[in-house]
């Protein structure tokens, strides 16, 4: 994306209600379906700036790799040292690395040329028994100003996104839009911003809202997050699939049906 917005990130990630609503989806998948009573290592491809990778080492020891030397330098302000730089179709690890595989808003990069190839390099170091959690951005149709910003080149229906998961290897157990309470006016921002008033303004969206709202729509998202382990959302601005990496039998590695849909499968 643009460096501009690697800086505005940086400012905004720990506080903005959208990049804290994030990662309480993530911390509630890893409370749902995380390894249980155990440490577990963990990688966050893309990681960006550096927040959710600092969320990640609350469950144990926690890596991330980015293509953007800028990223990873922000990263090491934090006090992150695990860090690669690399993309998604190339991951330096070794086969059945880590416990959970974190691909958060980043398969809709243009710089991700194969999401399939990203996908097979998840199911490759991801351990037997681990877990992929990827969110991305969701509906063709909301491409705007904030897309170009951020270098996107595609969004995702949810069956389209875990087909690929599906395919690639993982059982999907989790399917579902995130931000469906704020959607209505979302989608009607998203697709102002895509007629003439937008083109006077480009950028993208994140912006530092008001203390008051953004407790309000930090609130909005963490009800969602807190519903999302029991039920599915039929729209939203993201999608959410998370997959899982079934238990290797007698040291074989093979991606059964036991817990969802069978890999090939797509979702219902």
């Amino acid at each position: 994306m643009e460096e501009a917005e690697y800086h505005k990130m940086f400012e905004y990630e720990d506080t903005h209600w959208w990049f804290r609503g994030k990662r309480s989806v993530v911390a509630g998948v890893l409370a749902r379906w995380g390894p249980a009573g155990r440490a577990c290592r963990s990688l966050d491809v893309g990681c960006g700036t550096g927040a959710n990778l600092e969320l990640l080492g609350r469950y144990g020891e926690a890596h991330g790799v980015d293509v953007s030397p800028l990223a990873l330098a922000f990263c090491r302000r934090r006090g992150l040292r695990n860090l690669a730089c690399a993309s998604a179709a190339g991951l330096p690890y070794r086969d059945r690395s880590f416990d959970v595989v974190a691909i958060l808003d980043v398969l809709y990069h243009r710089r991700v040329s194969d999401v399939c190839a990203s996908l097979r390099e998840a199911y490759r170091v991801c351990r037997p028994g681990g877990l992929v959690v990827i969110t991305d951005a969701a509906f063709e149709a909301l491409r705007g100003p904030h897309d170009v910003a951020y270098h996107g080149a595609r969004r995702f229906r949810r069956r389209e996104l875990a087909r690929a998961v599906a395919e690639s290897g993982f059982t999907v157990v989790k399917c579902s839009y995130l931000n469906a309470l704020l959607f209505p006016l979302a989608a009607a921002v998203r697709l102002l911003e895509r007629g003439r008033l937008g083109a006077s303004r480009p950028g993208s969206s994140l912006r530092r809202p008001r203390p008051a709202m953004n407790r309000v729509l930090e609130w909005v998202y963490g009800l969602e997050a807190r519903l999302l382990p029991h039920a599915d959302l039929p729209f939203g601005l993201s999608v959410l699939v998370v997959g899982a990496k079934a238990p290797a039998p007698a040291g074989a590695d093979h991606p059964p049906a036991a817990l969802g849909l069978p890999p090939g499968t797509p979702p219902p």
